[in-house]
This record gives structure tokens, C-alpha cells and sequence, in this order.
């Protein structure tokens, strides 16, 4: 018994002094960021059996053995709390995470040279809960790394922000400093309020020359013009002669009426047979009466024609190049419960083609009706296309969302109330800053107002994340005891389960209770030490007897 009593004093010893470790080990990363504690258990295990020998008790045939008391010592058994979740403490460093929730940062170690390995292996990947992350520049990009020199692995967004299904994991970078492409305008959303009391063009107009026309004796006549509206772009112009002239001459007009077409800043586009130019109209004057009895004119529509009672918005627009030019959208009130719309860029950068509303093609101008209650009946978009010939920019077709217009009545009441514009174009920017979002998505702010997602952060769950192996006192590897891993984004486990920014997870050691299982582990030391002590002055005791 006195071997019984060395083996397990000298087990329990060495058991305490191991215990006492972890208790150091704990005490000495209290302030650790991310690190889990490791608590020491203590096992209970067969140190020897002792066997009598056969008793004949007086009988030869019944020889039996009887076991003699078994002795147990004691080893130790780590258990690390891995799950425990430690504090989160704001800090005042940007890149600085905590997970509020479930779940691991995934790192992955780098190659021989420092920089981040090209493929992900089992071997290399590791997982943390310590997210005081710095920077470090490698091969032009600033990685995300922590404070041992792994790096932070993520899915990684394209030109729009977009992670797309089954993303492989890279690195997170963030390269302050890096210029971005624009984007060439591509839709524009119109929310506003066209005035129903605004002033009306009205489908006739009539105008009056008395200078262009001379009858067969000689006599300025009064030339009328009525021009009669067809569409958005259209008119005919009748022309007329007085029915009784102070002369007394009575003329016959050929040619009447003419069809004039204006683009979408009013300019006449037609007719252009005139040999005095675009917009002139011909005719032939038969006179009735005089010294001649037929003539020629070339009237200028241009100076009479009727003018387009708009309120125009503008708005910015971008080209292929990502440059910036002012698209004028001018809402001509045509008459009660119709408009027309008319896009009007810089005549010096661009020009519109390809003019369609809801699918059918228009002329230079979009038809749009409401009906009595102020509610868009058509069309619901329109789209064209914005020609840089000037610039060189090449050119880009734009959707535009009509949805959202209505008619009532405002003031002032010749401009258009609008809420918003919104073009999704903008110019090249270059990344100034950089913020965290509670969903784990890394956002680049940009100097031309832009922000856009790069990265996402995912974290990675185990079915029994206690059982993975600890690399040290904050990194883990995976296990097969740990389970199947999952990874995903935060807020795929509900619960208002976030990644917080600027914020850490302070160590999950309780200092209190270290302090308790440290004097504990001492006494249970000393104690079987005496014990110890005790079998040896035992065994010197039998020793001296025998001698």
C-alpha cells in the first residue's frame, strides 16, 4: 500500500502542477483579446491491483484468489471553454471586430514569403474569435491581418457591390487611396408632381404676316397662318388670304397646308425643300385681279411659330468616359391631362435617338397622360439613347422610370415639384475611407459620393465548436470531433446576430475565479506532497525494523 500511496501522491502532484499551469495560462492572457480559457479536470485512473494468493482452506479441491484493493491516482484533462463568449468592448480602432453571436473569423496562414497563399487547404486555414485586426500591405493591396500575420478570409463583391452564389474565399483588402471607375448612366428614376394648373400650348395657334405678301397690283396682303396641332412633334400650317382685300383681289393658294416637325428644343426640322432653307414654306399665290397674276413666297415659319409652354427640369447624366454633362427634361403642358416630354442635352455634347415609351417608337418627345384623379396612365418608362459624337464618349441607353409621376395641382405653378431625380450614373472616384456594417460587409467610401460593398465577412460554425484544436490561446484549427463547419453570413442566424465594428471580445477569463482554483490547486498540492512525505517516513520506518 505504501507503493500505492508514492504513485498516487506523486500523480496528484504532477497532476496539481499541470492544473496550476493552465490556471498561470489563464491569468497571464486576462487581457487578451479573443483569447478562451483552458480549465484543467482531473481524471481518476488504475494504478495497480494487487492479487492474493490461492487459499486451500483445509480443502485441496477448493483452492480459490481473491483480489486485494484496487488504488486509483489521477491525471488531468483539459477542457477548453471555447464557446464562452467574452465582453464586447468598444475600441478606437476602425478595423477592430467582434462577433455578437456564433461562430469564427476564418484566417488563413500565410506562405513562406509573408504574403497570402494562393489556394485555401485545411492545413493553412484557421479560425478566431479575436478581431483586432490591422493592416498590411502585400503585393499593392492592405490586408486585413491579425496581430500573428494570418489573414482575414472573405467573399469578395464585384464592380456593383454583388457577391455572387458559391463566392470561393480570399483575402480582405481595403486599398485607401485607390481610384474607381464611374458608371455610365443607365436609368434615371423621375419622382415628381407636374402642375395641372400649369400654362397650356394649346393645339392651335393662329398668326398673321403683313409684310411677306404682295398682291397682282402691288398690295401688301395679310398672310394668316393657323397652325393646327397633330403631335408632340408635329403641326400643318393652313394658309390664308383675306376674303375681301382692300384691293379687291382675291387669290388661290397652292401648297397649303404645309407639315412642320420640331425636334425636342423646338427647332424646325421640316420642311427642308425650300430653297431658303430649313424651315421655310413655298407656295404659289394665284391673284384673282392686277398686273400679275401669280406669285411666289417663302414665309419663315421659324419666326412664327408657336412657342412650347414648358417647366424644365435638369439633371446630371454620364457618359462611357464617366464624365458629367446636364440632360434638360422639358414637360410641355399640351392640354388638359396631357404632356409631352422632351430630353434635352447640351447641343454641343450629345444628341437623343432612339426615342421609344413603353415600347413603341416616338418622335422627339415623350406622349405622357394622367387621368382625372392626377394618376400616370401612360407610359410607365421610356428609353433612349444619349450620342456623344462631340465628346467621343461613344454612346448609352437610358431607361427611364415614369411610374412615379403625377398631376395635381401646385404652386408656383409653371415648375415641376420635384422630390427626386435619381440617376444612377457617377464619375471615377478614389476610395477615402473605409467602414464595417453589421452584416460583416467591408464599405468603400469614394470621393465622388459613391459607396459600394468589396467584401463580405462570413463567420464559420461547428457543430461542437469546443472540440477544435487549439492552435494557441486565440486560434483554432478544425477537427473531426468539432463537426460539420458552416460557413455563412452573420445574419443568417437571426437573433440580431452582427459583426460589430471598432469593437473587441475581450477574454472570456474570469479572474475571480482563477484566483479561487489557484489557491485550491496549492492546497490540493501541499497536501499530497505531505502525503507524500508521510509514505516515505512510513517506508524509512519498516526499514529500520527489518535492519
Amino acid at each position: 500500500m505504501l507503493w500505492g500511496a508514492f504513485t498516487n501522491a506523486s500523480q496528484a502532484m504532477q497532476t496539481m502542477d499541470w492544473a496550476m499551469g493552465s490556471v498561470s495560462q489563464n491569468i497571464a492572457n486576462v487581457n487578451t483579446t479573443g483569447y478562451k480559457e483552458k480549465e484543467t479536470l482531473f481524471k481518476t485512473v488504475l494504478s495497480e491491483t494487487h492479487t492474493s494468493p490461492a487459499q486451500t482452506n483445509n480443502s485441496p479441491t477448493k483452492a480459490t484468489a481473491t483480489t486485494g484493493l484496487d488504488i486509483f491516482g489521477v491525471r488531468p484533462v483539459d477542457r477548453n471553454l471555447i464557446t464562452k463568449s467574452g465582453t464586447i468592448t468598444s475600441s478606437t480602432t476602425w478595423s477592430d471586430m467582434a462577433i455578437n453571436g456564433r461562430g469564427f473569423f476564418i484566417v488563413s496562414q500565410p506562405d513562406s514569403t509573408g504574403a497570402p497563399q494562393t489556394s485555401l487547404t485545411s492545413s493553412s486555414t484557421l479560425y478566431t474569435r479575436a478581431g483586432n485586426f490591422t493592416q498590411k500591405a502585400v503585393n499593392g493591396n492592405n490586408y486585413f491581418t491579425t496581430p500573428e500575420g494570418n489573414f482575414l478570409m472573405g467573399w469578395q463583391a464585384d464592380n456593383l457591390g454583388n457577391i455572387t452564389a458559391n463566392s470561393a474565399l480570399s483575402p480582405v483588402y481595403a486599398n485607401l487611396g485607390q481610384k474607381a471607375d464611374g458608371q455610365a448612366t443607365t436609368s434615371i428614376q423621375v419622382v415628381a408632381n407636374a402642375p395641372s394648373n400649369a400654362t397650356l400650348t394649346g393645339s392651335t395657334k393662329t398668326f398673321t404676316d403683313s409684310t411677306s405678301i404682295t398682291d397682282g397690283f402691288g398690295t401688301a396682303q395679310d398672310m394668316t397662318m393657323t397652325w393646327n396641332r397633330v403631335d408632340g412633334d408635329t403641326w400643318t400650317v393652313d394658309f390664308s388670304l383675306p376674303a375681301n382685300p382692300a384691293s379687291g383681289s382675291v387669290g388661290t393658294i397652292t401648297g397649303s397646308p404645309v407639315t412642320v416637325t420640331m425636334d425636342s428644343n423646338g427647332v424646325i426640322t421640316s420642311p427642308t425643300t425650300s430653297a431658303s432653307g430649313t424651315g421655310f414654306a413655298d407656295l404659289t399665290i394665284d391673284w384673282s385681279a392686277g398686273p400679275t397674276l401669280q406669285s411666289t413666297a417663302s414665309l419663315d415659319l421659324n419666326s412664327n411659330k408657336p412657342a412650347f409652354a414648358s417647366v424644365v427640369e435638369t439633371t446630371a447624366i454620364y457618359d462611357n468616359a464617366f464624365n458629367s454633362h446636364n440632360l434638360g427634361m422639358a414637360f410641355e403642358h399640351s392640354a388638359n391631362g396631357q404632356w409631352y416630354l422632351r430630353l434635352q442635352p447640351v447641343a454641343a455634347e450629345g444628341s437623343i435617338s432612339n426615342l421609344t415609351a413603353d415600347g413603341a417608337a416616338c418622335g422627339s418627345s415623350i406622349p405622357i397622360t394622367f387621368d382625372g384623379s392626377g394618376n400616370l396612365l401612360t407610359p410607365a418608362s421610356a428609353t433612349f439613347t444619349v450620342d456623344w459624337t462631340a465628346t467621343g464618349a461613344g454612346s448609352n441607353t437610358v431607361t427611364l422610370d415614369l411610374r412615379k409621376l403625377t398631376q395635381f395641382s401646385s404652386e408656383p405653378a409653371n415648375k415641376l415639384e420635384v422630390k427626386t431625380i435619381d440617376p444612377d450614373g457617377f464619375a471615377s472616384g478614389t476610395m477615402d475611407s473605409v467602414e464595417i456594417s453589421t452584416d460583416g460587409s467591408v464599405v468603400a467610401h469614394y470621393d465622388n459620393g459613391q459607396t459600394r460593398r468589396i467584401f463580405q465577412i462570413p463567420v464559420a460554425s461547428f457543430v461542437s465548436a469546443d472540440q477544435l484544436d487549439p492552435v494557441s490561446g486565440t486560434l483554432f484549427r478544425a477537427t473531426e470531433q468539432a463537426g460539420d463547419m458552416t460557413v455563412a453570413a452573420i445574419t443568417d442566424q437571426g437573433s440580431g446576430a452582427s459583426i460589430v465594428a471598432s469593437a473587441i471580445e475581450t477574454s472570456n477569463v474570469n479572474l475571480e475565479d482563477q484566483f479561487s482554483r489557484m489557491i485550491v490547486t496549492q492546497k490540493a498540492y501541499s497536501v499530497n506532497s505531505n502525503v507524500f512525505k508521510t509514505a516515505d517516513e512510513m517506508s524509512q520506518t519498516v526499514r529500520d525494523l527489518i535492519t
